[in-house]
């Protein structure tokens, strides 16, 4: 059976001729942790601003009661005001800061063009795809997680259509905002002077840490982030394509956390159009705090994609690299 491993998309990376990136794995790991904390600072300026009326009248409750403000409190504070479910809403679409950052580091300082990230033709067909990719295979996890017990089904709920395209709508852009970053920077800039075995691990070990601060995080949960990101980064190499894998993530986000009623990757996305129950004490069929992300049935769907986009033939894939 034929492995693979042949990608348009690596013949793109390395025939472009402007392409300023340091040749040594290491400077660009660090070049992309420094791309990757401002994006963070970028995109968290603004969720503090938000929380600032509330953070100052706290402050200045607690100088009232103590007449003094620990560092540590105030932090534990701030943390809390973040991760307030309100919150969910304008975290997802500042997103767009730090994508905004890496778009324009990768084309004013490194001057590449963004074919070179995965910005080909034929968007909208590949995006489309991608949704419903996305969906078939976080749908597989919650099939694969009621039959294991981790989960049960409690129906349909009473929910507002506008906050649901609200929540949709930041959902694609933090899907989007994590390709960017992760494949469309991070793997090609790898990809053009390693192999792509090379720029699909370590690019998706990254992916994993990225999420060590959330809730529930946990070594099942890095490694199952891990298949995740090694999954989408071969749809990407298979598809010479970043669009579709942004919708994948994206509508992965949104259905677990906003049609199925999820923890995504530990946070509490608000409202839902149906309703799933974690089984106590079920947390390899579950993932517990964090959610299915962290569950066996997720390793195992990750692990099936992975084996399709390495072994399976995909005519119309091969035949949209060929035009590309």
């Amino acid at each position: 059976m034929k492995l693979y491993t042949d990608y348009a998309l690596t013949k793109t990376v390395r025939e472009s001729e402007k392409f300023l990136t340091p040749k040594n794995i290491i400077f660009k790991i660090l070049i992309f942790l420094v791309i990757f904390y401002v994006g963070e600072i970028a995109q968290s300026l603004p969720m503090l601003l938000a929380i600032m009326p509330k953070l100052m009248a706290w402050a200045n409750e607690q100088i009232e009661i103590t007449g003094t403000l620990d560092e540590a409190v105030v932090r534990d504070k701030i943390m809390n005001l973040l991760s307030d479910p309100s919150m969910t809403k304008i975290m997802l679409y500042c997103t767009a800061f730090a994508t905004l950052v890496t778009l324009l580091f990768c084309r004013l300082v490194e001057g590449r063009k963004l074919n070179t990230m995965g910005f080909q033709k034929h968007a909208v067909s590949h995006y489309i795809a991608g949704l419903g990719v996305g969906f078939l295979l976080f749908s597989f996890v919650v099939l694969l997680s009621l039959c294991m017990g981790g989960i049960t089904w409690n129906g349909l709920q009473t929910f507002s259509i506008s906050s649901i395209l609200i929540m949709l709508g930041g959902w694609l852009l933090q899907g989007m905002s994590e390709e960017v970053i992760c494949r469309g920077y991070f793997m090609t800039t790898i990809l053009r002077n390693y192999n792509p075995v090379w720029a699909v691990v370590v690019n998706s070990i990254f992916f994993g840490f990225m999420h060590k601060a959330n809730n529930g995080f946990s070594l099942t949960a890095f490694v199952n982030l891990t298949l995740y990101a090694i999954m989408i980064s071969l749809y990407v190499l298979r598809t010479n394509n970043l669009w579709g894998a942004c919708a994948i993530h994206s509508v992965w986000n949104f259905v677990q956390g906003n049609f199925y009623g999820l923890p995504v990757s530990g946070i509490d996305t608000g409202g839902t159009i149906f309703s799933v129950s974690l089984v106590k004490n079920a947390d390899f069929a579950n993932g517990g705090k964090f959610g299915l992300e962290a569950s066996l049935p997720c390793a195992i769907v990750m692990l099936i994609a992975i084996a399709v986009l390495l072994l399976v033939p995909m005519k119309f894939l091969e035949n949209q690299e060929k035009q590309a």
